[in-house]
């Protein structure tokens, strides 16, 4: 049966608008992502367990690159509406009280929720919720003060409880470093992020050397008072914070002990261990030790794609998630490590030049913002763990990790980021050259 010419036309055109669509594309951030989904996949392929993980990723795969198509051609703009974003917070507080109820546990965590014949991962689900709530609060309540900032802390604080609570330490972490990326685009200044942070500064240095911990204390004193907030505050009024925020971290030390025992033993020891991974090399070291024997041993062309003796070996433990870097750096060498380096960097970049085009919409300049912050800081404590330089604190590498959820999440962001840019075009001048 023939078609109708009006039915024809509209195929032609819908054909027509593909070059356009293709057009819109930001070929950075999908030629720098497909990169690293490959890399990810060849790495997992030889991972074990009978190349598992390899099959299974690649499943979530199919279904990442769906979701990836739906987000970027889907208005960003939905997810930040005053009616969608209190019942996706809502949804996903819910989801991770299930998981503290009747969640599956594994390697000493509650994290994965089964819903029918789907396991879900809520925890990674919660970045994104927590992104969009904050990007719907800053659009009309940008900071214009430090204490605007605890408005929005309340926003962050029940899912980072909640994950904390599974314990997920890492990913906990991160809601942190989104927060205070996010709170800096609104307003906030480097030394609030600054006062914000020392805390756990305090906690950690009060834990690896007590002289640290004092001259730290002493350093920011004397920056607060010289250098916070001079326009907005008076003199008195500064010494004053400046004494509430030292005297904070002062107890914060002096009570370490009972705040360090909120920790699981583990956690103690990995917050500690990257400072002298050679003081229990068989324990709390094992794993950083093991990881840059790989990474030294691949030289620069590694010792190829199976053939890694600390990787095959089962030398390193979690392989094909936490520690994925070091098999990358045994296995494929230090060229490209070098080039899953600059993929991330091609990432963060652009979603730092997307934020920037779409300043004059704050919801999508958030996003961005956001987005890059998960990236950056996921990627800089994975592999610096992997290098011995950061905590081993258990956050999975974007893109490379075995994980559905993780996955699908970080294909996710680049739809967001695909549909921010989108809509926000750089002007012809702003084009790089």
């Amino acid at each position: 049966m023939l078609s109708s010419p009006e039915s024809l036309s509209s195929r032609l055109n819908y054909f027509r608008q593909v070059p356009q669509i293709l057009l819109g594309m930001d070929w950075y951030l999908a030629a720098a992502t497909s990169f690293l989904v490959a890399v990810g996949l060849s790495t997992l392929k030889y991972a074990g367990q009978g190349g598992m993980f390899y099959d299974r990723q690649l499943e979530f795969l199919w279904v990442g690159v769906a979701a990836l198509v739906i987000f970027w051609r889907i208005p960003y703009v939905f997810w930040t509406q005053k009616v969608v974003v209190p019942v996706l917070y809502g949804i996903n507080l819910a989801l991770l009280l299930a998981v503290m109820m009747r969640g599956h546990a594994a390697l000493g965590a509650q994290r994965w929720l089964a819903l029918g014949p789907i396991t879900l991962q809520p925890s990674e689900i919660a970045k994104m919720v927590v992104i969009f709530t904050l990007a719907a609060w800053f659009r009309s309540n940008p900071i214009r003060s430090f204490f605007d900032i605890f408005k929005a802390l309340f926003i962050m604080l029940p899912p980072a409880v909640l994950v904390f609570k599974q314990p997920d330490l890492g990913t906990s972490l991160t809601f942190g470093a989104v927060f205070l990326a996010m709170i800096f685009w609104s307003g906030a200044t480097v030394v609030d992020i600054v006062v914000l942070a020392s805390p756990v500064v305090s906690l950690v240095l009060n834990a690896i050397s007590v002289n640290a911990w004092l001259i730290f204390v002493g350093v920011l004193g004397t920056v607060l008072a010289i250098s916070w907030r001079r326009r907005s505050w008076s003199l008195l009024l500064r010494l004053a914070m400046c004494a509430v925020v030292v005297t904070a971290n002062i107890g914060v030390g002096e009570l370490r002990p009972h705040l360090w025992g909120m920790l699981k033993d583990y956690q103690q020891k990995r917050l500690t261990s990257f400072v002298n991974p050679w003081e229990d090399p068989r324990g709390s070291g094992y794993h950083i030790l093991q990881s840059l024997i790989a990474i030294g041993s691949g030289g620069l062309e590694g010792s190829g794609l199976g053939h890694g003796n600390q990787s095959q070996g089962e030398f390193i433990p979690e392989r094909h998630t936490d520690f994925i870097f070091a098999v990358i750096g045994e296995e494929l060498g230090f060229r490209i490590s070098c080039l899953v380096i600059l993929s991330y960097v091609i990432i963060c970049a652009r979603a730092l030049v997307i934020a920037y085009q779409s300043r004059q919409e704050p919801s999508g300049s958030f996003v961005a913002i956001g987005i890059m912050a998960l990236f950056l800081f996921h990627v800089f404590l994975n592999i610096g763990m992997t290098m011995g330089i950061m905590p081993v604190a258990g956050v999975p590498l974007p893109f490379m990790s075995y994980g559905g959820t993780a996955l699908i999440i970080d294909l996710i962001c680049i739809g967001l980021l695909l549909s921010v840019s989108s809509m926000h075009p750089a002007p012809r001048e702003d084009v790089w050259k």
